[in-house]
């Protein structure tokens, strides 16, 4: 696959072979389960306290200083590491404050100091976003992802991916996902059974009494099944 790189924003001095994935998704999408996922991975620079405690803020996120000041790259040292992923969400709260992250000057930085940087926009089942962001902020604010990507991160080539398909796919998506991002991705990782184990979505949803379209379908189905079947009805 050939990956036009996130230099759009500004010029690298120099190229190290060095990539960063941006994850980027609305508020509840899926950010931290994502960066527990990728950070499993050893060569993976990452959000490592989320896997040794229940939750962490965003605020304490590892790349959280050079969103605030985004010459903090200049003197960054990364070790060996060869590849890294940062999460962030739009918006995401900094000390009390709803705030849009600055995505230009961020990405600025990571190319300016060797980084290509390759965005990864998370996505979630809207009613539930809604319905996740009503419970705990009081009022839905996927509109400003919505925003950010038509404003600036539509022209970085962004990759998407999913809450849904990972929760039902498993380590056969993120083996999927290691090839169509071209990262490293731990994903026979014992530990990912672990941290899908409990479906963020299941608290969302509920059964739902039969419908009409429900009664035609099976009706259909057992109009042209063949007798002895499962669906064959006399």
């Amino acid at each position: 696959m050939v990956r036009i790189e996130c230099i759009l924003f500004g010029q690298s001095n120099r190229v190290d072979n060095k990539k960063l994935l941006l994850l980027v998704g609305p508020q509840g999408s899926g950010n931290h389960m994502y960066s527990k996922v990728f950070e499993l991975h050893p060569e993976v620079f990452g959000w490592k306290e989320l896997n040794e405690t229940y939750w962490v803020a965003h605020d304490l996120e590892p790349f959280n200083k050079f969103w605030n000041n985004p010459s903090e790259w200049d003197t960054a040292d990364f070790g060996n590491y060869k590849y890294a992923c940062v999460s962030i969400s739009v918006p995401y709260v900094q000390n009390g404050v709803t705030t849009i992250p600055p995505f230009k000057e961020f990405i600025n930085g990571a190319t300016k100091n060797g980084w290509s940087v390759q965005v990864a926009i998370i996505g979630r089942d809207k009613n539930i976003l809604e319905a996740q962001q009503e419970r705990l902020r009081s009022r839905v604010t996927y509109m400003h992802m919505l925003e950010a990507i038509d404003q600036q991160l539509g022209n970085l080539n962004p990759d998407y991916i999913s809450h849904e398909m990972l929760c039902l796919y498993e380590h056969r998506y993120l083996k999927y996902l290691s090839k169509i991002l071209d990262f490293p991705i731990a994903y026979d990782n014992p530990l990912i059974n672990e941290i899908l184990k409990a479906n963020a979505n299941a608290k969302y949803v509920s059964p739902v009494q039969e419908t009409e379209l429900d009664r035609i379908a099976r009706a259909k189905i057992q109009e042209h099944a063949k007798p002895g079947t499962e669906w064959w009805s006399k």
